[in-house]
């Protein structure tokens, strides 16, 4: 993999956060829900982590990318998610972030099944594990706000 290709590569996934990060802001302004908007609002700050994480292996190459390998309980593969309004519902709010990371894994999966040299197919697969790893952590948060409980 050439510099330039790298650089690509690892831009384009740091636009990818800014552009998450940018929508659950937007979104944490638009619902009137205090829990929603709470929800929105960390997962704005988690994916300026994200971004920073990779902004920082960008600045070091030599650094691994590698993320922890989840499983993938397909929960937003099973549901259909509203769109963005004023009055979500948590869990319904919880799900369209499930569905945002879900296309951004899909599609690190996509590139990295399509690549011929390693170096790249290892990347995209790594970046498609981060991925998955958000999804699965809202996954277990939508499991734990949809279906909570009685004690």
């Amino acid at each position: 993999m050439d510099a330039e290709q790298f650089e690509t590569i690892i831009q384009n996934a740091i636009e990818g956060e800014i552009e998450a990060r940018d929508f659950y802001a937007a979104a944490a302004e638009k619902v009137d829900d205090a829990a929603v908007k709470e929800i929105f609002a960390q997962l704005s700050r988690q994916e300026e982590g994200h971004r920073h994480r990779l902004q920082t292996f960008k600045s070091d190459p030599m650094a691994k990318v590698e993320f922890k390998k989840v499983t993938d309980y397909g929960v937003a593969e099973e549901q259909d998610w509203p769109k963005l309004s004023m009055d979500m519902k948590p869990a319904d709010a919880i799900g369209l972030a499930i569905k945002k990371e879900q296309a951004a894994m899909e599609s690190y999966l996509g590139l990295a099944d399509s690549m011929d040299n390693a170096e790249f197919k290892k990347l995209f697969s790594e970046l498609s594990e981060m991925e998955r790893g958000h999804k699965a952590n809202l996954e277990n948060l939508f499991v734990n706000v949809a279906y909570p409980e009685d004690w």
